[in-house]
């Protein structure tokens, strides 16, 4: 009888173990991305060479560095990037700011993909549109 009870109680801490399994000690996991944005403000005038402002905003559930890649319509993806976000205004967030020097005449379209844990998080399609009618020196 004696011997019955202590396989039971085995059985129990056992099943108890395997259940339990599923528990993360300390911390708060890993930095996930929840969403990413992308603007770009085109030049307004017609003369090149000009430049366009580009920024991006990455939003994850805690601080520490995130991989991004541009992508460009139609040419795929660029070199993978390394920003850290921080905590700013109660969320976290990585930016990224860029002026892009435009030489020659574009219209395209422009995205961000951000990874923490997981997979890419897309942002949404952005234009880039420049006309160059006037090519100045330079």
């Amino acid at each position: 009888m004696k011997r019955f009870f202590l396989t039971l109680i085995a059985t129990a801490v056992a099943t108890s173990a395997l259940a339990g399994g599923n528990f993360q000690q300390g911390g708060s996991g890993p930095l996930k991305v929840e969403s990413a944005m992308l603007a770009i403000k085109s030049p307004i005038v017609n003369a090149c060479p000009t430049n366009a402002t580009m920024k991006a905003w990455i939003y994850t559930n805690k601080a520490g560095p995130v991989s991004y890649m541009m992508i460009r319509h139609g040419q795929g993806a660029g070199p993978v990037q390394v920003v850290t976000a921080k905590k700013v205004n109660g969320k976290y967030v990585a930016e990224i700011s860029r002026t892009l020097a435009i030489h020659n005449k574009i219209d395209a379209k422009y995205r961000i993909a951000a990874k923490g844990a997981g997979n890419y998080t897309l942002s949404n399609w952005v234009p880039l549109k420049a006309k160059c009618s006037i090519m100045l020196g330079g």
